[in-house]
């Protein structure tokens, strides 16, 4: 299992419309002595400037008389206060791409002009020298963090989905040190965690993602974002995991089964619920905890009502993997008398029957399976499977030569298949909007064209959406994909018919 890394969004940029002093309960002189009522007088012409070289050069004397002789000027706290604020205005005139390294002399130092000058560290520096001279000011100064914080962030996130991840984790750590108390310091540590997986890096994935989360805040509004990166660390903590051996694996599946928990304890009906189910118990199963599986799956066993298809299919599996082939082919049959065309739930049941040597449960089974998905030479396998066992079975000689030619003419019929139709997406949103996507292979030796009519049936098997697939001329031995999109809310399953 491997998280899913999106595309993340921009976060709106703050805005400088405020006075040059600080207010509220602020108790900053920004005036004396003489050369911060000098930096003041540039500054404001600076903003009231529309010509971006009188601009710079307005910014750089600020610079300059702020920072000419510092010790001698005294007053550290307004002196700082005022230099982040001319920072912040060299900052946000550079244009579209926030420019945030330059030299020295760029900015307006007289002193080592050639040297480096990083934008995000000169700001912290500041506005920390204010926040630790006049604790009451840290709202004052935190405006001017937020305004490069966001832009910074910004040109992090657009690196990471231009798939520059490490561009993507310098800007990300730039955001971080203009402003690691903002409110959306979470979504910096996110941009590093998913590039840090981007790179391989599981290590650098987990702890951003940890900090990311402990960041995140506790209200309504939050929750969502705070769910999926819990459900993200699970994956990577159990990616992790899966990567070490003896005790350090265990451990690090238990924890990331306990996240998976946190994560349904937070979003029950999340989009992620499923996943994080069937991850919890194959997490517990690999950690060797069977005691736990087992706690898992009693209520799920005795009281199918209480959960949805879905569900019990998901335990299905955990359970057929784990060879518990009584319990997974109760889990199917439950499942399947709330959602009885639901392809993989039959094709998975049926193969849990032949495991238990149960061919005439399994046939019927088999012959659903195969009106729901006709043009699959996998499923023809099946019924011949299904001969297969009752020939093993069998002890009068002519019913088992029966069962062998039944056996050879399936196979046989599967390898004639003129195609194959493979599903690999069935999703019903929110809104009611059903997707379909997958492929067709053509099997044969020549072109040919293929329309593939889908039914979405809903939990009693009514049909309640159509469509059509059409491909045309395809050539021998090739394969197409197809996506289609329709409306049917009350979707749970599809079957297609093959022309």
């Amino acid at each position: 299992m491997t998280s899913t890394r999106i595309a993340l969004a921009a976060f709106a940029v703050a805005s400088l419309a405020a006075p040059l002093w600080a207010q509220g309960t602020c108790d900053l002189e920004t005036r004396k002595p003489y050369q911060l009522a000098s930096a003041i007088l540039y500054i404001s012409k600076h903003d009231q400037s529309a010509i971006d070289a009188d601009r710079l050069k307005l910014v750089q004397s600020a610079v300059k008389v702020l920072t000419d002789n510092a010790d001698r000027i005294g007053n550290p706290a307004g002196r700082n206060y005022l230099l982040g604020q001319a920072f912040v205005r060299w900052f946000q005139d550079g244009g579209q791409k926030p420019l945030v390294r330059a030299t020295r002399g760029d900015v307006g130092y007289s002193e080592n002009p050639g040297g480096v000058f990083i934008l995000p560290e000169a700001l912290d520096e500041a506005m920390g020298i204010v926040e630790r001279e006049k604790p009451a000011c840290a709202d004052s100064t935190t405006r001017y963090r937020n305004a490069v914080f966001a832009r910074v962030l910004n040109t992090a996130i657009a690196f990471y989905n231009a798939k520059q991840y490490d561009s993507a984790i310098t800007y990300a750590n730039y955001a971080l040190k203009a402003n690691a108390r903002s409110t959306n310091v979470g979504a910096a540590y996110q941009v590093l965690s998913n590039s840090s997986q981007a790179k391989g890096d599981l290590t650098g994935a987990i702890a951003s993602l940890q900090v990311a989360i402990a960041k995140m805040g506790t209200d309504s509004a939050s929750l969502r974002g705070k769910a999926t990166a819990t459900f993200n660390l699970a994956v990577l903590t159990r990616d992790q995991a899966l990567k070490q051996d003896g005790e350090a694996k265990n451990a690090g599946l238990r924890q990331a089964a306990a996240l998976f928990k946190t994560y349904l304890d937070m979003a029950p009906d999340g989009e992620n619920a499923s996943s994080a189910r069937a991850a919890y118990a194959r997490s517990l199963q690999d950690a060797g905890d069977t005691a736990a599986v087992e706690g898992i799956y009693s209520d799920m066993l005795a009281n199918p009502g209480k959960y949805t298809a879905l569900q019990l299919f998901e335990a299905g599996v955990v359970q057929a993997n784990g060879k518990r082939f009584d319990d997974a082919a109760k889990l199917y049959e439950s499942g399947l008398q709330m959602n009885p065309f639901y392809r993989d739930a039959l094709f998975n049941l049926s193969n849990v029957y032949f495991a238990q040597h149960l061919p005439d449960k399994m046939g019927p089974v088999v012959e659903r399976l195969r009106a729901v998905d006709p043009m699959n030479p996998d499923i023809l396998k099946l019924a011949g499977a299904v001969w297969q066992e009752r020939g093993r079975q069998a002890t009068d000689p002519k019913a088992k030569k029966m069962t062998q030619d039944s056996v050879i003419a399936y196979i046989d019929k599967a390898g004639k298949m003129p195609a194959r139709v493979t599903v690999s997406q069935f999703t019903v949103a929110r809104n009611g909007t059903a997707n379909l996507a997958g492929q067709v292979e053509n099997l044969g030796a020549a072109p040919a064209s293929y329309v593939v009519s889908f039914d979405l049936l809903d939990k009693a098997g009514a049909v309640v959406g159509k469509a059509d697939v059409k491909l045309d001329a395809m050539a021998a031995k090739a394969s197409a994909e197809f996506k289609t999109q329709l409306t049917a809310a009350t979707a749970v399953a599809w079957r297609y018919t093959f022309k």
